[in-house]
């Protein structure tokens, strides 16, 4: 099978979930469900079709396993036209293709099919008509979409989208994205989990997700990653589903957090471009050590690739432009200098294996990118790629201790 059609029928199997990190949801935009009632109720109307189940039963589940107690979604069944959705072409840039981490090609059959999704207010779940000929998968996925009822009916998303640490580029970073995702996934794909187990005892639970996070492709595990990482996050961080309420209201502020179900706080690093010529900054954003851990996958077996991405502190990713050309300057700060070395180490493994050196710098094999590491100081290091001109003439000094200044000499 395909990677891209891997990725999507895993999708279809997992759930899909409206807004997702790298994958486009469009939610309806007026949803005709009625608002919740100041006493609950667990019945949950069916529209536009029939469930090989009972929803209200399911329903009535997963609140047992919570321990929540909030008014039952209506159920939309969707032809499968309505549950398609595209690849974000914005994440087809040339930071991600030089690093090997894209999504499929532009093609009509590998549109991303959602098998359901839950819209943020709580009141809906969507469920595509294609999945229910499996009855026992439809009720499952189902029962992760009631998952996502119960933390959207609490306002649970609110804490864990609220929580970021200084962002110099406004906003919400990357990296706090995937964040949520993490949390947000992984709480639903956890509490399905304990479903099989209490309901569906005859069903695989999650050793088919490990293996196909462990086959994937680099876009495929940022996609996988809210379920597999994160539901391995959340069951470490509590005993059951009845204190998810934990997880949620005290969330990981980055996805360095999740990975080691650490309380370790983003460090402090300030990155600066004051003469860069004729060259703009289009943008700047967190990648956080999730994103460098699967790019460095590409490359290099997975012990070194985790162990390079450990000891990030703190990364600013800034696109320069000029006319139609494009580059970034990749500032990674890191938890001592130890950790800086072993990352350059590993990244100089991963430039010989999709790169041929030319003097100072890596020109890459099979597409246009350059490549070019310079030592900040001893706890940062910055990764030039892209046009080659920005590359070979780009200038790195470090202005304070956990300060750089990216120029570019004329």
């Amino acid at each position: 099978m395909r990677r891209a059609a891997l990725l999507t029928a895993l999708l279809v199997v997992l759930a899909g979930c409206g807004g997702v990190a790298d994958v486009a949801v469009t939610e309806p935009p007026d949803d005709p469900t009625p608002a919740p009632t100041d006493t609950p109720t667990t019945d949950v109307q069916v529209i536009g079709g029939d469930l090989p189940f009972d929803a209200t039963t399911v329903f009535e589940r997963v609140l047992n396993l919570t321990g929540e107690r909030v008014d039952g979604p209506v159920v939309y069944v969707e032809s499968p036209a309505a549950m398609e959705r595209s690849i974000l072409d914005s994440r087809r840039s040339g930071f991600r293709a030089a690093l090997g981490v894209e999504p499929p090609p532009r093609n009509s059959s590998e549109r991303l099919r959602l098998a359901a999704y839950a819209p943020a207010d709580g009141n809906a779940v969507h469920v595509n008509e294609a999945i229910l000929a499996n009855g026992t998968r439809a009720e499952v996925t189902v029962a992760h979409e009631f998952v996502h009822t119960v933390q959207f009916r609490n306002g649970w998303q609110e804490s864990v989208w609220n929580v970021d640490p200084t962002f110099d580029a406004g906003g919400i970073s990357y990296d706090r994205r995937l964040t949520y995702y993490l949390v947000i996934e992984g709480a639903a794909t956890y509490v399905e989990t304990r479903y099989v187990r209490q309901f569906v005892p005859g069903m695989a639970d999650g050793d088919a997700l490990a293996a196909a996070y462990a086959n994937a492709s680099a876009y495929e595990r940022l996609n996988l990653a809210r379920y597999h990482l994160g539901a391995e996050y959340v069951d470490e961080r509590v005993d059951s589903p009845a204190d998810l309420q934990t997880v949620h209201r005290n969330p990981p502020e980055s996805a360095e957090q999740v990975l080691h179900n650490s309380t370790d706080p983003v460090e402090s690093l300030t990155v600066t471009t004051t003469e860069t010529g004729d060259w703009t900054e289009r943008g700047r954003d967190r990648q956080g050590e999730l994103f460098l851990r699967i790019a460095l996958r590409t490359e290099l077996n997975r012990s070194t690739a985790v162990d390079a991405a450990h000891g990030w502190g703190e990364d600013r990713r800034i696109t320069f432009e000029r006319g139609n050309r494009t580059a970034t300057a990749w500032t990674l700060h890191w938890d001592d200098a130890e950790n800086a070395t072993e990352f350059e180490a590993a990244f100089d493994r991963y430039l010989e294996a999709k790169a041929t050196r030319n003097g100072s710098v890596w020109e890459q094999t099979d597409g246009p990118a350059t490549y070019r590491v310079v030592e900040a100081n001893d706890e940062t290091t910055v990764v030039l790629l892209g046009d080659e001109t920005f590359v070979r003439a780009a200038t790195v000094n470090a202005t304070g201790e956990n300060a750089v200044d990216v120029g570019v000499a004329e």
